[in-house]
């Protein structure tokens, strides 16, 4: 058995295992094997040169805890049937981490197939978002009917600055989003139009770019993959749009962050029974790859100053599995190794991720048995950091 990166010669083996496990759909397979995969950013495990197993390290920057972090979004993992229930997983996953480890990615992302598959590696689930679906006529009923604003096709040589503002703005209160170039939005907009989706940008009375949409219509539902927008008035325009397809579409179907509060405001009705649906959709999971390095990179709020000691376990990243001084001044984290036989407090790396991105506070995490306090004169301190926190992303690939 051999491990290492994939190199150009190995892309037609790993394009055909990605076609045995997903899907094979053109234009888009050949697309992504010849303009976004990279063999460089894969990790392999081969037998007498045979491509067993394989995954992706791609790379994006997220917002995050006041800074960007480079990071590798861990996609297509694959193993060829004849060689599953080996122990090709542990092997890559374990190697994966040791290589993003070496590129200074400090963090991981992964959308997972389950989200308790990839737990023992490390990686637990960070992200979520809700997924609506109404009758077109709910959304009609929302939306906002006044011919002041326009909606035109997006050519993006002309309108990244307007998408990358209006997404920077739709996103001011969220974090752990992508924080996308124009390579990203060009991968999203090819990805949407192979698969026959449109794209439209919105402009106000006064001729400014206030939203956009993302959107298929297939088998009478009209299903927005992405809406952004600057003001509430934007919004119920987008709205109004999707309403103008009534005669293509029953339904509508979009997704929203999980703090978004559409659902209060919908038409609705309880008896017989909900008119509406709204579930909560796993989306991603996070990995801390480096704990030292990832919260040093941390910019919080600049009238914190503390220290605690911390205790990480980590089977996986032998350089987390360690004991930790966190000292906070101005807002500006350093961490250094210590030999304590007492400390503040104590967790796996699992639980430190969601507290790292913010998916649950240090009180969530002590009601789960996730954290050990052993100081309980540091919790109102590190609440202040570790506290729950608006994530967003919606990156497939």
């Amino acid at each position: 058995m051999t491990i290492r990166l994939l190199k150009k010669e190995d892309t037609p083996s790993a394009k055909e295992l990605w076609g045995y496990a997903f899907e094979t759909d053109e234009p888009f397979y050949t697309w992504y094997f010849d303009k976004v995969f990279k063999p460089e950013n894969a990790v392999g495990i081969f037998f007498e040169d045979n491509l067993a197993s394989y995954l992706q390290l791609n790379p994006y920057t997220l917002h995050l805890n006041g800074n960007s972090f480079e990071t590798s979004y861990i996609v297509g993992v694959i193993t060829a049937p004849e060689y599953r229930n080996k122990g090709c997983m542990k092997t890559l996953l374990s190697k994966a981490i040791e290589e993003m480890y070496h590129r200074n990615h400090f963090i991981s992302i992964l959308m997972p197939f389950d989200t308790t598959f990839y737990r023992s590696y490390g990686w637990e689930l960070c992200y979520s978002q809700q997924k609506y679906e109404t009758p077109i006529d709910v959304v009609g009923h929302y939306s906002n009917h006044e011919k002041g604003s326009t909606f035109s096709k997006v050519n993006l040589a002309k309108d990244f600055p307007s998408l990358n503002d209006i997404y920077k703005v739709f996103l001011k209160n969220h974090q752990g989003y992508v924080e996308r170039n124009k390579e990203n939005w060009n991968y999203i907009l090819k990805d949407l139009g192979y698969y026959g989706g449109h794209t439209r940008i919105l402009k106000d009375e006064k001729n400014n770019p206030v939203g956009y949409i993302l959107y298929f219509i297939k088998d009478g539902k009209f299903i927005a993959k992405e809406i952004a927008y600057k003001n509430h008035l934007a919004k119920k325009s987008i709205f109004g749009f999707m309403y103008s397809h009534k005669s293509q579409a029953i339904t509508a179907q979009w997704s929203a962050p999980y703090n978004d509060t559409t659902h209060l405001f919908l038409k609705d009705t309880i008896q017989p029974k909900p008119t509406n649906t709204v579930n909560i959709y796993p989306f991603m999971c996070g990995r801390i790859i480096h704990f030292k390095n990832a919260l040093e990179h941390c910019i919080f709020a600049k009238k914190l100053n503390f220290s605690f000691s911390i205790k990480i376990t980590d089977p996986y990243a032998l350089w987390n599995n360690d004991t930790f001084e966190v000292t906070i001044k101005s807002g500006k984290p350093s961490v250094q190794e210590v030999v304590l036989s007492d400390v503040d407090m104590v967790c796996n790396i699992n639980i430190f991720a969601q507290l790292f991105f913010g998916t649950i506070d240090i009180y969530d995490a002590i009601e789960i048995d996730g954290v050990k306090i052993h100081n309980p004169c540091i919790l109102d301190s590190i609440s202040k950091i570790f506290h729950r926190k608006n994530n967003y992303i919606n990156e497939f690939f």
